[in-house]
C-alpha cells in the first residue's frame, strides 16, 4: 500500500471514528459507517474492512464482519 492509498484508508477510518458515537442517536450515521466500510472493501478488500470493524468494536453498533471473497 503506498502512501496515497494509506492517507484514504486513514481518511475513512477517521469518519467512521467520527460517526460511531452518534450511531442510532443521529440520522444517517449508520449509513455512513456502511458506506465508508463498503468503500474499504472495495478499495483495500474485504479483510481490511473486517480489520475496522474489529479495531473500532463497531460490533456493538450492529456491524458485522462480511464473508471475505477478496480473489
Amino acid at each position: 500500500m503506498n502512501a496515497e492509498q494509506r492517507e484514504r484508508l486513514n481518511q475513512l477510518v477517521a469518519d467512521i471514528r467520527r460517526e460511531a458515537p452518534h450511531v442510532g442517536k443521529k440520522p444517517y450515521g449508520h449509513n455512513i459507517i456502511r458506506t465508508a466500510l463498503s468503500i474499504i472493501a472495495n478499495e483495500f478488500g474485504g479483510e481490511e474492512a473486517n480489520k475496522v470493524v474489529r479495531k473500532l468494536k463497531l460490533h456493538r453498533k450492529g456491524f458485522n464482519e462480511e464473508p471475505v471473497n477478496d480473489e
